[in-house]
C-alpha cells in the first residue's frame, strides 16, 4: 500500500490539501445516505476506526463501490464496506479509476474530501478532491 492524500474540494481554509493527523471531513453522496465522516487522516487513504482502533474503511475501495459495484461483491450497506479481507483487490479498482485527476473527472461519484467547517453536502461542490503531490506530508498553501 501506498501513501496518499488529496486536496479539499473546499476552499475554506488556507491549508489545500489533507495532512496526515489533522481532521477533515468525507462527504458522502445522497445516493449512499449522505452526511459526513468526520475524521483525522490516518495515511493511505483510511477513513474512520473499528472499535478496536484499526481502520474502518478504505477510500479508494469506498470510490470501487460507488463507481464500480459491479466489480464489487461482499456486505456493502449504503456504498460503504468495512476492510476486510477482500479490501485489497477492491482498493486496487478504486486506484486504477480514480488516481490520476484526468480519471477523477470522469467519475459519477468521486472523492470529496473538505475542511471541518464546511457546511454544505456533496452535491453542494462541482469540484472534486484531486490527488495531493505531496502525499499529506506537509501543509500546502493554496
Amino acid at each position: 500500500m501506498g501513501s496518499f492524500s488529496w486536496n479539499k474540494a473546499d476552499d475554506l481554509t488556507q491549508v489545500e490539501n489533507i495532512v496526515e493527523g489533522k481532521s477533515f471531513k468525507f462527504l458522502i453522496p445522497e445516493e449512499f445516505g449522505g452526511g459526513f465522516i468526520k475524521d483525522k487522516y490516518q495515511d493511505y487513504g483510511y477513513l474512520d476506526k473499528k472499535e478496536d482502533g484499526s481502520p474502518k474503511y478504505d477510500m479508494y475501495e469506498l470510490l470501487a463501490c460507488w463507481n464500480k459495484p459491479e466489480q464489487v461483491s461482499g456486505k456493502i450497506t449504503n456504498g460503504f464496506k468495512e476492510i476486510n479481507e477482500f479490501t485489497k483487490d477492491y482498493r486496487y479498482i478504486g486506484i486504477n479509476i480514480g488516481i490520476y485527476d484526468k480519471d477523477i473527472d470522469n467519475l459519477k461519484y468521486p472523492l470529496k474530501l473538505v475542511s471541518p467547517s464546511f457546511k454544505g453536502k456533496y452535491e453542494d461542490l462541482d469540484k472534486p478532491s484531486y490527488g495531493d503531490p505531496d502525499q499529506g506530508f506537509f501543509e500546502r498553501k493554496r
